[in-house]
C-alpha cells in the first residue's frame, strides 16, 4: 500500500531501518526519482548499527532493477565524475568489500588446489611414476580440491599416472557417447468435422 509519496517519510535518519521500505515503494523503475531514493537509502545504511549495515545494503541492492543497479554502481565506482557523497561512498565501499571477499575466496581455493596438485606430483615422483606432457596438462587443469584429494590417494597405490587420472574422470582416452534412442513424435490425426 506504499506509494512513491510515502518514500520521503520512510527515509528518516531517525529510523534508518525503514529505508528498505522506501526502496521497495520508490525504486520500481530506474529514473531520477528511483536513483534519488536508492542513494538516500544507502546513505542511511551508515546510520544503522554496524552488524546490520551489510544485511541492509544487500537487501536494498536486491530490490533494485538491473538498470538502476548498473547506473548506481557506475556512479559509485567513477569517483572522478561524481564527488563522493555519503551514498556514493556507501555504494563504493559495499562493492569493494564484495569484490575483495570474492577475490579472497577465489585466491584461497586456487591456493588449496595448487597445493594439492603439487602433492599429487610429489607422490607420483616418489613412486617413480612420470607423467607425460599430456598427463601434466590434465593435472594442471584439475581445480576441484576433492578430486585432487582422490587423485593423491589413488597415486599411493596406482600402477600408472593414467590410472590415477582415470579415477578423477580425466582419462585422456575418449569414451564413446552412449547411443540415444530416437524419439518418435506422435502424429496427430486431424479430427473429423464437428
Amino acid at each position: 500500500l506504499l506509494s512513491k509519496d510515502h518514500a520521503a517519510a520512510l527515509l528518516d535518519p531517525a529510523r534508518p531501518e525503514l529505508a528498505i521500505f522506501a526502496v521497495w515503494a520508490g525504486c520500481r523503475g530506474h529514473g531520477p526519482e528511483a536513483r534519488r531514493v536508492a542513494k538516500r537509502a544507502m546513505e542511511l545504511v551508515g546510520e544503522m548499527p554496524a552488524p546490520l549495515q551489510e544485511a541492509q545494503a544487500r537487501a536494498i541492492l536486491a530490490m533494485l532493477s538491473q538498470q538502476l543497479l548498473a547506473s548506481l554502481k557506475e556512479m559509485a565506482m567513477d569517483i572522478d565524475k561524481v564527488p563522493e557523497t555519503k551514498a556514493s561512498r556507501a555504494f563504493r565501499v559495499f562493492f569493494e568489500k564484495r569484490g575483495e571477499a570474492r577475490g579472497e575466496a577465489r585466491g584461497e581455493a586456487q591456493g588449496e588446489a595448487n597445493g594439492r596438485r603439487e602433492s599429487l606430483l610429489r607422490v607420483l615422483a616418489a613412486r617413480g611414476l612420470s607423467p607425460t606432457k599430456e598427463e601434466r596438462a590434465l593435472v594442471a587443469a584439475l581445480t576441484d580440491v576433492a578430486v585432487l584429494d582422490r587423485c593423491v590417494q589413488a597415486a599411493v597405490t596406482a600402477a600408472s599416472v593414467g590410472e590415477v587420472l582415470a579415477g578423477a574422470g580425466t582419462s585422456h582416452h575418449r569414451r564413446a557417447a552412449p547411443a540415444r534412442a530416437a524419439k518418435r513424435r506422435a502424429v496427430k490425426k486431424p479430427s473429423g468435422r464437428r
